[in-house]
């Protein structure tokens, strides 16, 4: 029997990632994308490339060719596919939560309404924290109280950890490569999971999803765009030149000790468990992929913002008795850059002070905090006189 998942967002997690292992299972991907005109030349090839990648020993290519697309010009043909497929996977930032979440309410309307008994699984594979508790209200602000009760006992919205990372294909490669870091993988609510659980290899359940992906962006993804933010200082271009430089590598180790140790505290791990996924995460340090420094630097604003990979940590850090010394640092790097953007003159305390309001919601009411990230920036304006 011929095995479904709709995926939904075809870029690089959404292909590189979930499409490569459910596509070596056997499944059948269904392709659902806003850029219609890219789905649509993706089609006429008929297959895509996903390469596994650690730029040392690792590199294996995968040809997925067991694919449709779902044309994304109008509603009906996402709405029906999410009727009748078991599992969906949204692969989208938080900006298209309410949009993709009207989809699927649709699509629970119908279940209900044909007394469909089968489940549908969401899975959310988005660093974005408490995406399931904002999808699930999306959705069921949409129901009827009839539909609610449905969709409680046969909608899952789980949380998804993406052990993986995307990055851009070599010059001259296939338009339609999908790159991605080695050893993908992805770990799965299993609270929120509805029904019998997959068995797809390197796809995993686990309980307590809220801390593990608070694990993941306060300390891996935290560490990953802090590395960044201190190697366009330096005037590096890959993130595996800011891995193998001594002065970062020590600061974005020590920013992870900081944010482990106060996660450690927040939430309860399985002592095992935590310290394979440290290894695994350390272990990135010395892969060789020439990830661009200008990519993982994106978005930098909401990298920067209050409950994000930087603050929210080192304000959980202030809460357990932790002093953030490192995760200001890196506060303080990412702020230097957007300074630059804004033509901000951070040597002015009071420009500063409005920059760290403005960007990372920080007061005066946070005063260790704020004192922190302004002695490293005035140690960083020392380094550059």
């Amino acid at each position: 029997m011929e095995k479904d998942i709709a995926i939904l967002g075809a870029g690089k997690i959404g292909r590189g990632v979930v499409g490569l292992l459910f596509a070596r299972e056997g499944y059948r991907l269904h392709l659902y994308d806003m850029y219609m005109e890219g789905m649509r030349q993706l089609e006429a090839q008929g297959y895509y490339d996903a390469r596994v990648t650690d730029g040392h020993e690792i590199d294996e290519t995968t040809r997925i060719d067991a694919f449709d697309i779902v044309d994304s010009t109008e509603t009906e043909p996402i709405v029906e596919l999410l009727t009748h497929v078991d599992i969906a996977a949204c692969c989208v930032y938080e900006g298209a939560f309410q949009s993709i979440s009207h989809v699927i309410a649709e699509a629970v309307k119908r279940r209900c309404a044909g007394g469909d008994t089968a489940p549908l699984n969401v899975l959310l594979c988005v660093n974005a924290l408490g995406a399931p508790r904002k999808v699930r209200g999306y959705i069921e602000a949409e129901l009827s109280e009839a539909e609610r009760a449905y969709a409680a006992d046969h909608l899952g919205v789980c949380q998804v950890m993406v052990l993986a990372a995307g990055v851009p294909s070599e010059p001259g490669a296939n338009p339609w490569q999908v790159v991605v870091s080695a050893n993908p993988g992805l770990e799965i609510d299993a609270d929120a999971w509805v029904g019998e659980q997959l068995e797809v290899p390197h796809v995993s359940y686990v309980h307590g999803a809220e801390g593990h992906i608070y694990r993941k962006v306060y300390c891996g993804n935290m560490l990953h765009a802090m590395s960044a933010f201190m190697g366009a200082h330096k005037g590096l271009s890959y993130i595996c030149d800011c891995y193998q430089d001594p002065w970062i590598r020590s600061c974005i180790t020590g920013a992870f000790n900081e944010a482990h140790d106060a996660v450690l505290q927040e939430y309860a791990f399985d002592s095992a468990e935590d310290a394979e996924w440290v290894e695994f995460i350390m272990a990135k340090l010395d892969a060789g992929v020439k990830d661009p420094i200008d990519r993982v630097m994106a978005g930098a604003d909401e990298k920067l913002s209050r409950e994000n990979r930087f603050v929210g940590p080192a304000l959980m850090c202030l809460e357990h008795g932790i002093v953030p010394f490192y995760l200001a640092r890196g506060i303080a790097y990412g702020l230097a850059y957007l300074a630059g953007e804004r033509d901000v003159d951070v040597k002015d305390p009071a420009q500063l002070r409005a920059l760290m309001a403005d960007v990372c919601g920080l007061t005066e009411e946070d005063g260790v905090l704020v004192q922190l990230v302004a002695k490293h920036m005035r140690d960083i304006q020392a380094c550059n006189a």
